[in-house]
């Protein structure tokens, strides 16, 4: 089987690069066929969401999924190739490699040890937070917060997530002056991480996406309630603060929060990630954002 999609993800809502690959999705779980060939031939642009959120899925769909005629734009960031390994190279050559994107307007594909100690998680948060800094000059109020958002997301993958890889894309527009920002993993999900605590009740990826949003942890310490995956607060700074947008996808189901407009969802029972993905659109051009103010 051939999947041959249009696909030429606008940038208009956060949210509109999952669509094609619930798509791509849906014909994968249709099809009665082990090996399934996937045709870029009629892409024209991607989004962070779209990229990540199709990795996932690939790399647990549970059948033999290959791509082919991938445009250079693709291969660029790495969708071929699984993106930039920095465990597979020296520290010294990996900030290198990751210099060369300061005067772009993306950095590409990274894939890194999902581990809690992992020195190499540490190297891709503050390398990475360094170029988009650098790459559209955010100002050093909403750089603070960007920070914040992006180091709580990854801690998230690394203790909760039971995952081998987490993996990070981003990609900026700066005409519009917003930047979009992919964490994932392809590990437990959230329903799997709370299905590992004594009490639990939660049964489906449905009440375990609202169960995290609404603050409470699968973290089994004291006060992990109160700590909620710092998704609360990291949500507040990102849609109130900086008057962004916010999506969680996770098992079969995703979350998306924006100015003005929250709401869950689920996809057909046959249809789900293996992992969660957290995707961030962060507005950079906000004068009056103070970090200060969403600290608990």
């Amino acid at each position: 089987m051939v999947i041959n999609e249009v696909i030429n993800v606008r940038d208009d809502r956060l949210m509109d690069g999952l669509i094609p690959v619930v798509r791509i999705m849906s014909l994968v779980e249709k099809s009665k066929e082990d090996s399934i060939m996937i045709d870029f031939s009629r892409t024209h642009f991607i989004s962070p969401v779209f990229a990540l959120s199709l990795i996932v899925y690939l790399s647990q769909c549970g059948k033999k999924v290959s791509i082919c005629n991938i445009p250079d734009y693709l291969s660029v960031i790495g969708l071929s190739s699984g993106g930039i390994q920095p465990d597979k190279m020296r520290k010294s050559e990996f900030i290198a490699t990751m210099e060369k994107y300061s005067n772009k307007t993306y950095i590409p594909i990274v894939s890194f040890p999902a581990t809690s100690y992992s020195d190499e998680k540490e190297t891709v948060s503050s390398v990475i937070e360094s170029i988009l800094i650098r790459q559209v000059s955010i100002p050093s109020n909403v750089a603070i917060g960007m920070k914040y958002i992006v180091e709580e997301t990854l801690d998230n993958i690394t203790e909760h997530s039971e995952s081998d890889r987490g993996f990070v894309f981003a990609q900026a527009y700066r005409h519009k002056h917003y930047l979009d920002l992919c964490i994932a993993d392809r590990g437990v999900t959230l329903l799997g991480s709370y299905k590992k605590l004594a009490d639990n009740e939660i049964s489906s990826d449905l009440e375990a996406i609202k169960a995290a949003n609404r603050g409470i942890s699968s973290k089994n310490l004291p006060n992990a309630e109160n700590r909620g995956y710092g998704i609360f607060t990291s949500k507040q700074m990102l849609v109130e603060g900086l008057g962004g947008q916010y999506l969680m996808i996770s098992g079969g189901s995703f979350y998306l929060k924006r100015p003005g407009f929250d709401s869950f969802y689920s996809l057909p029972e046959s249809m789900r990630w293996g992992g969660t993905i957290i995707a961030l659109r962060i507005p950079y051009n906000v004068s009056d954002f103070n970090f200060i103010n969403y600290i608990e």
